[in-house]
């Protein structure tokens, strides 16, 4: 486990966003597992992330205007795989509340 520990506007989401390759870096370098991600085209940005990442925003990022079950039926749109979205709300402990909006979560 990490710790990024700052004051607030010392740059910590700059820093991640950097490294997540969010955030084009003006100078230096990143390295990742021996990688370097300054200067990747979008597409090599893109599966760098898909491949080496994970990312848990501080905001859930949700549409407002949608229910739980609406906003996971739009992974569908995204994913390869077949998904069941109640399944997913489930392993998620949202089952129950599929019909609730995000405000209401």
């Amino acid at each position: 486990m990490c710790v990024i520990q700052g004051t607030s506007g010392s740059g910590k989401s700059t820093m991640l966003n950097c490294i997540g390759g969010l955030d084009v870096v003006d100078s230096g370098s990143i390295k990742i597992d021996g990688k370097e991600i300054v200067g990747l085209k979008s597409r090599e940005l893109s599966e760098y992330r898909r491949d080496a990442l994970g990312f848990i925003f501080q905001f859930y990022n949700l549409i407002p205007n949608l229910t739980a079950l609406e906003n996971v039926e739009l992974m569908k749109d995204i994913v390869t795989v077949n998904i069941d979205v109640f399944d997913v709300l489930d392993s998620v402990g949202l089952k129950d509340h599929a019909s609730q909006f995000p405000a209401q979560l």
